[in-house]
């Protein structure tokens, strides 16, 4: 007998893939995760093996014993019809942070052709090696805020710059939008100033995993940041504005055995003819003070 007719052959090939594998029984419950799976959600074999990835169940109450549910609705229509399905969805790294991924569910059958099972494949939908080629490439230049990642505020205003010119000649639509972390003196009055940093990057990864390749996310204040949206107009702003808030509502942040969301404030405004850095910024901060005055966790549209 050949050495490849060997199973535990294959289960070292799939350990090692770098796409994140898992399977799950009817029960949901976690039997096997992969280095690929590690490197992408955070959680480690020891952290999700045994546990549940389901919604709603008996053991929904013991935070200790669930993990996943965002993939739950996926791995449950599969284990339901017996189907192989592709899903686009965002997990919560176990950072906080969202990550969008591509999973793709298949049943696992029997002898019989009971489904006894799911095994489930996913990956980041912008590569990974590309997104660090990418940024090892930024921090290579300085253009890197070195707390969030995010871009550095004279980058960020530098690609608005080169935005408008272009938009000057060509007049493909851009929005921007301007974003505030939500009640920064209670979390500092809470947990302290050493959370700080902390919430800093949870929400701007999730910032940042919530944006298009072709778009710009820079850090532009002390708890700011500077989201620039390509081929975006008028009609697409709102829209994606809410989008991309609804993620940071989806985010969490764990501290000292706390777990808690944040949340942030959006002003959003479109590109006009004969605008200016200042003019379109001016029109982004003053529909961000509104969310702002408002209570915060919302968007405002500021028109020109």
């Amino acid at each position: 007998m050949s050495e490849f007719d060997s199973p535990e052959i294959f289960r070292v090939v799939l350990e090692s893939l770098q796409t994140g594998v898992y399977f799950v029984d009817r029960d949901q419950r976690i039997l096997f995760w992969n280095e690929g799976a590690e490197k992408i959600t955070g959680y480690l074999r020891h952290d999700v093996i045994d546990r549940f990835c389901r919604e709603n169940s008996s053991a929904q109450a013991d935070e200790h014993r669930n993990i996943l549910p965002d993939a739950a609705e996926s791995v449950s229509s599969t284990l339901h019809d017996g189907k192989p399905a592709i899903f686009e969805i965002s997990l919560r790294h176990r950072a906080g942070h969202r990550v969008f991924i591509r999973l793709r569910a298949v049943p696992i059958r029997n002898p019989h052709g009971t489904i006894i099972g799911v095994a489930v494949s996913f990956d980041e939908t912008l590569s990974g090696s590309d997104w660090d080629r990418r940024q090892s490439k930024l921090a290579g230049h300085g253009c890197l805020d070195p707390a969030t990642g995010a871009l550095t505020r004279a980058f960020t205003l530098s690609r608005l710059r080169e935005m408008l010119a272009l938009f000057a000649e060509h007049p493909m639509p851009f929005s921007i939008l301007h974003i505030e972390i939500d009640h920064i003196n209670y979390l500092r009055a809470t947990y302290g100033q050493a959370v700080l940093p902390a919430v800093l990057r949870v929400v701007a990864q999730t910032l940042e995993n919530s944006l298009r390749p072709i778009d710009f996310l820079g850090r532009v204040g002390e708890y700011r940041f500077l989201a620039i949206l390509a081929e975006c107009d008028a009609d697409d702003i709102e829209r994606a504005a809410d989008r991309i808030m609804r993620m940071v509502n989806a985010a969490e942040l764990e501290w000292w055995g706390d777990r808690w969301s944040v949340t942030a404030s959006f002003g959003a405004t479109t590109v006009a003819p004969n605008d200016t850095p200042e003019s379109i910024l001016e029109r982004a901060e003053r529909s961000l003070d509104e969310s702002v005055a408002a209570g915060g966790n919302r968007v405002s549209l500021a028109i020109a």
